[in-house]
């Protein structure tokens, strides 16, 4: 689950629909159409506000830039009703040309014929080394074709602490899983509490359990559940909650429940609790909401959760929104062109310049980031054929079963009693068993 916004800039994945002009009975880009001959009106539904959407507005400059006799209009909606929004302007058959989306929605859409159909756009940037599979599956519709592509990222599974706190308690980095959780022994003897958790919002319980699953069960199990082609009871998926269970048992806080999220974040920059599991957004976060003195990398900086097992292959827990386009936009060159563009290095370095921003497009150099944190987590992203990902699971997701597996979570943290949620989850989510 993702951050709703809050008044700060909270990176995030955006998946954009891209191509060429024209378009033909499902929707496949066809012939290319160039910026600069285009005209007439677009409508894009975003989330962003403040900083956010100054730096989107910024990106969409740039588009008018190439194309200047385009007209777009930004419609920003609030993140918690979109969903519904977009159902009732696509049912009207009068949907925006662009809009945002989290996968579960895409892929709804999708199957109902409605979307852009991104295939050849998507081998093209395959080809060119742009994108990964890895990170092409994260974009993929109900009907088999690509109907998605990513513009903005964020990255997960990053331990956030304080270097001269580590240093006082003579704890070094860990690299291992054992070096983990003999860094929190020692942190809790010290009489400090090891994890900050603002499980008061409800998505930061879900930070833990899909980096969790990522790292015990592995890449492969994690998008299977994701996808519902193994069952909550699969071994795999059991042994990645006994671990969450004594993670919750051992270094969660009390009140962790009771905590808001930036709450948590606060507490840890001031000395509360050692380390804080979230995701890249806390660069800005920490200094924006707790003090505006940090220093990203000097005064907080992360390390990547470490492996369970150091055999296992690289996996990164990626997140984020979507942007999908409309089959029947009234236009659907300008669209096209519009969303090729937010795919492209040159458009992503416009906000990763800012900063709060990981570009997915893996031929934005890091050399842009604005500091040392946003550049770490930017070398983290997906960018060679041989790192899988797994997207924020419950977002993958969407609909009755992300409701009911976050009620199931917070269950599990206040009675971390594994088979009992294997239990739940495994009635609510039929998907492996439906044939």
């Amino acid at each position: 689950m993702q951050p709703a916004r809050l008044g700060f800039a909270l990176p995030l994945i955006l998946i954009v629909l891209a191509g060429c002009g024209g378009s033909d009975d499902e929707g496949t880009p066809a012939t290319a159409a160039k910026p600069a001959e285009l005209s007439g009106k677009l409508t894009v539904v975003s989330n962003w506000t403040g900083s956010e959407g100054e730096a989107f507005q910024a990106v969409i400059d740039g588009f008018k830039r190439q194309a200047p006799d385009v007209q777009v209009e930004v419609n920003q909606v609030p993140f918690d009703q979109t969903q519904a929004q977009l159902a009732q302007q696509f049912a009207a058959g009068s949907p925006p040309d662009v809009s945002v989306a989290l996968p579960g929605i895409v892929r709804q859409f999708s199957q109902q014929g409605l979307l852009m159909n991104l295939d050849s756009l998507w081998d093209g940037w395959l080809k060119d080394g742009s994108y990964t599979q890895a990170v092409r599956d994260i974009a993929q519709g109900a009907d088999d074709h690509t109907d998605a592509v990513l513009f903005k990222g964020n990255v997960n599974a990053l331990i956030w602490y304080t270097p001269a706190q580590l240093k006082k308690l003579g704890i070094a980095v860990p690299k291992t899983w054992d070096e983990f959780t003999a860094a929190l022994d020692k942190v809790k003897a010290d009489g400090i509490e090891p994890f900050a958790v603002g499980g008061a919002d409800g998505w930061p319980l879900t930070q833990w359990t899909d980096p969790l699953i990522l790292r015990v069960a592995g890449a492969e199990a994690f998008n299977q559940l994701a996808r519902g082609e193994i069952g909550w009871d699969d071994p795999q998926i059991v042994k990645a909650f006994d671990v969450f269970a004594r993670m919750i048992t051992d270094y969660w806080p009390d009140n962790a429940l009771s905590t808001a999220f930036v709450d948590a974040t606060c507490a840890r920059v001031d000395g509360k609790a050692a380390f804080q599991n979230q995701g890249a957004f806390i660069n800005l976060v920490a200094p924006g909401e707790c003090d505006k003195s940090l220093k990203p990398g000097k005064d907080f900086t992360f390390f990547e959760m470490p492996k369970y097992d150091d055999s296992a292959p690289d996996a990164r827990f990626v997140s984020g929104d979507l942007f999908m386009g409309a089959k029947d936009s009234d236009n659907p060159d300008a669209a096209m062109a519009l969303l090729k563009y937010l795919g492209s290095a040159d458009a992503q370095e416009i906000w990763a310049k800012r900063g709060g921003f990981v570009a997915p497009n893996a031929k934005v150099p890091e050399s842009v980031y604005p500091n040392v944190n946003d550049r770490k987590a930017a070398a983290l992203w997906p960018k060679d054929a041989g790192t899988a990902a797994g997207y924020d699971l419950d977002d993958w997701i969407g609909g009755e079963i992300q409701t009911k597996y976050k009620e199931a979570l917070e269950q599990f943290v206040r009675e971390p009693n594994v088979q009992k949620f294997i239990d739940t989850m495994t009635k609510v989510d039929t998907r492996s068993t439906e044939g």
